[in-house]
């Protein structure tokens, strides 16, 4: 079982801002959260390579939550 907080700490190793990383709310949308174009795509590739699964192109763009990761990883292991 993967949880929110292994998912907050891929954030934070992947160098997204602490205090953002802290405040997120798994349920919202990341982006509109303050997580930019550029963190996205960072943090997917890090879950890809930390939970050993493959995040299609096609299933990036329906990833908007951190649930979403967390069940899609869940799904996919």
């Amino acid at each position: 079982m993967v949880t929110v907080e292994e998912l907050k700490r891929v954030m934070g190793r992947v160098g997204i801002d602490q205090a953002l990383v802290d405040a997120i709310d798994p349920a919202k949308p990341l982006l509109l959260q303050g997580m930019d174009s550029v963190d996205y795509p960072v943090f997917a590739l890090a879950v890809e390579e930390q939970f050993r699964v493959r995040i299609s192109d096609r299933d990036v763009l329906q990833l908007k939550t951190l649930y979403d990761f967390k069940h899609f990883i869940e799904g996919n292991r």
